[in-house]
């Protein structure tokens, strides 16, 4: 049978934890960091879906005609105009003679008109700039799939010092999670990356054969601006239906930097609140218990740790009781001392079986002995 213990609560051990709790000066620090973008391959459908109409304009692009003029040494001039003529009419310090004659004029210098066309139009800037864009988009995402993780991580510290009256006690502490994948989640999740993988292999040959285009290297050459938000709306740019598909990739990749920025994470970072403090306070208290009552002997350590559980059931009963109202539930003295006595029931029936296990055990251990001994009596 077991040995009755009095439970009544040991008034000094109660003091030297009230001692305890009330001097105690603590700090928590939690973080969470939780990351599931990654989990929407969107960007790569707008992107490819955009591919084609992007390559009809480089393969077809729209050139704009330009005018020139330039002064130029007469023997340098090819063709007169009716612009070299109204310039020196303008100019006439540029006639060196006039035939006295003839009346023919001999200027030594003229005015010359040089009409070329040129890729350096507003619309193809316009679609300079998205594919740069584009490239640095598809690259840094696709550098994403490299460490490619669906992840909820959390990390709690806390740090605390008090004293007993007699003794200065500190402890630190640190807890982490890591999310565990899901075999099936993370096969399906690796099968999706390397679709998308395949995928961005032709999106970037359509980045290499535009870099390689007369248009590209054109402007890279003149070494044109690039355009900004908003987009003018030009006839070309409004009416074009391929100026319009590359008008929705520009919207989209402008508002996804948005979004990837300011949304595809979850953190959150708090030194907690009283509540939770409180909490921690106990768990230091009772990590203190569990350093006290270790002693020489089996049987000291038993006695020290029967009036400390003692204390336990009281602080705890308490604790959790100003969890429950401080939340919003409402429960009766009935219903906690229901609680307490299922509870109490259920591991008193787990002595009683675990006593009825060591009996069998022992039966079973002796009847084999006493089989074995026949032989020799």
């Amino acid at each position: 049978m077991s040995k009755s213990l009095n439970i009544s609560i040991d008034n000094s051990l109660r003091q030297k934890s009230n001692t305890f709790i009330e001097r105690i000066t603590s700090d928590m620090y939690f973080k969470s960091d939780v990351a599931g973008d990654s989990l929407s391959f969107e960007w790569v459908d707008v992107i490819e879906d955009a591919c084609i109409y992007i390559d009809n304009i480089i393969r077809n692009p729209k050139l704009a005609l330009i005018t020139e003029d330039d002064i130029v040494l007469i023997e340098k001039a090819k063709k007169v105009s009716v612009a070299s003529v109204k310039n020196l009419s303008k100019n006439t310090h540029y006639i060196e003679k006039i035939d006295a004659v003839t009346n023919d004029v001999q200027p030594s210098k003229l005015l010359i008109e040089r009409r070329e066309e040129t890729y350096n139009t507003y619309e193809n800037r316009f679609i300079y700039t998205l594919i740069e864009y584009t490239i640095r988009f598809v690259l840094k995402k696709e550098k994403s799939l490299e460490d490619f993780t669906s992840k909820s991580d959390k990390t709690l510290e806390y740090a605390a010092s008090t004293t007993t009256g007699s003794e200065r006690v500190n402890i630190e502490l640190k807890i982490s999670t890591n999310e565990l994948p899901k075999e099936t989640d993370s096969d399906v999740m690796d099968d999706d990356v390397a679709s998308v993988k395949n995928r961005l292999k032709a999106i970037k040959d359509y980045f290499t054969n535009w870099k390689r285009s007369e248009f590209m290297t054109s402007l890279e050459e003149a070494r044109v601006p690039f355009v900004s938000s908003p987009i003018k709306k030009t006839n070309l740019i409004l009416k074009n239906p391929n100026f319009q598909v590359a008008t929705k990739l520009w919207e989209y990749i402008q508002t996804y930097d948005f979004v990837d920025k300011e949304t595809t994470k979850e953190d959150l970072e708090t030194t907690g609140n009283n509540l939770i403090k409180g909490i921690l306070d106990d768990t230091f208290l009772m990590n203190y218990y569990v350093l006290d009552s270790i002693a020489a002997t089996q049987k000291a350590q038993k006695e020290k740790l029967a009036k400390y559980a003692v204390l336990m059931i009281a602080g705890q009963v308490r604790r959790a009781i100003e969890l429950l109202l401080q939340s919003g539930v409402e429960i009766s003295d009935e219903e906690i001392l229901s609680m307490i006595s299922a509870e109490l029931k259920s591991e008193k029936g787990k002595t009683v079986v675990s006593s009825a296990d060591i009996k069998k055990k022992f039966q079973k251990a002796m009847d084999e002995y006493f089989e074995k001994t026949q032989d020799y009596l």
